[in-house]
């Protein structure tokens, strides 16, 4: 498997009336399973999906903050084929209860990454007409760019919410729509090339070995 290269965006820049049109759902579903969310972060100007940012606080039985999107399933994901199925997502990732989550904080680069990169993959499909799923790597090209200079991470990858219930993983909004929430992994420039070179799934079991989930940990040695 090796990285997608993608060039100028193919998607449809207008938001149109299904914008917002689940938010109650899905918030709802945000609430239950991952706590009371302290913050929305809305965008102001969106372009391909309007994506939002909840942000659920850390607390003494979750010793992390929890940030989940919302937007990105207003559309259904394109496939290179046409099929019966759409596939709707959103995205989150965990933060330790030590990160800065104050919106007037997120000038600092090296707090708000994280932050941007969350809505960064969110938009991604919009963007460039594709399918962004469970095992999909993404980067800013090969090699690629570090997030922040004092921080190895590079790319991330999308996989099950390990910290969170199963129960958590789907929101059935209606019949024909269901929801699913995939975390985004930060990665460093190794652990990419290994899951280009062998597999996802191959890289899937170094983490589990290490025990590396959505929370993300900072000073992480690389599991390859």
């Amino acid at each position: 498997m090796t990285p997608l290269e993608y060039g100028e965006p193919t998607g449809d820049p207008n938001l149109g009336d299904e914008s917002a049109r689940d938010l109650e759902v899905l918030s709802n579903h945000i609430e239950k399973h991952w706590g009371c969310v302290a913050e929305v972060f809305h965008e102001v100007v969106s372009e391909y999906a309007h994506i939002d940012l909840h942000i659920s606080p850390a607390t003494d039985s979750r010793p992390y903050h929890i940030v989940v999107t919302t937007g990105m399933s207003d559309r259904p994901m394109e496939l290179a084929e046409p099929q019966e199925t759409q596939y709707y997502c959103e995205l989150l990732i965990a933060l330790p209860k030590e990160w800065p989550i104050k919106h007037e904080t997120f000038t600092d680069e090296k707090v708000w990454w994280p932050f941007r990169q969350l809505k960064q993959a969110a938009r991604f499909p919009h963007v460039h007409r594709t399918l962004l799923w469970y095992g999909h790597t993404i980067t800013n090209g090969d090699p690629p760019p570090l997030y922040v200079p004092s921080l190895p991470f590079c790319g991330g990858i999308l996989s099950f919410p390990l910290l969170s219930p199963k129960e958590a993983w789907q929101c059935r909004v209606h019949e024909q729509k269901t929801v699913h929430f995939l975390s985004f992994v930060p990665l460093h420039a190794s652990e990419l090339r290994y899951a280009w070179k062998n597999s996802s799934e191959s890289l899937f079991e170094k983490m589990d070995d290490n025990h590396i989930s959505e929370l993300l940990v900072v000073n992480r040695p690389a599991c390859v």
